[in-house]
């Protein structure tokens, strides 16, 4: 084996334990201690925080349905509005077409008329 060889097998090395170690910690068993464990009510039950009781049970559904609810709404906005722009696009071209037919049935006329005199 050449050298560069040699150091870039050895720099792979190194790389994939080192990228070892990051997957491992990601992993790791440790857990802070808790420092209310110490500490007790009278009757010897630790006392919980209504709010983050309630927060911690429903905060996903709720979220969730925030979520659906202002996906729900933005399509049918986006829709709405589309649905607008072509109708107002459907007007200006029959109100086009209108016009165009008139001067069509005017010429028309005019050249009736010039036809008999």
């Amino acid at each position: 084996m050449t050298l560069a060889r040699v150091t870039v097998a050895r720099a792979i090395c190194r790389r994939q334990v080192w990228l070892g170690a990051i997957g491992r910690m990601k992993y790791s068993s440790y857990q802070p201690p808790n420092s209310s464990a110490g500490q007790s009510d009278g009757g010897g039950a630790k006392s919980k925080n209504a709010h983050r009781a309630f927060y911690s049970e429903f905060g996903a559904p709720i979220f969730k349905v925030f979520l659906g609810a202002l996906f729900t709404y933005q399509a049918l906005h986006f829709g709405w509005a589309k649905l607008e722009s072509l109708d107002l696009q459907q007007e200006k071209n029959v109100e086009e077409i209108r016009k165009l037919e008139c001067q069509l049935r005017e010429l028309a006329d005019a050249k009736k008329e010039s036809g008999k005199a």
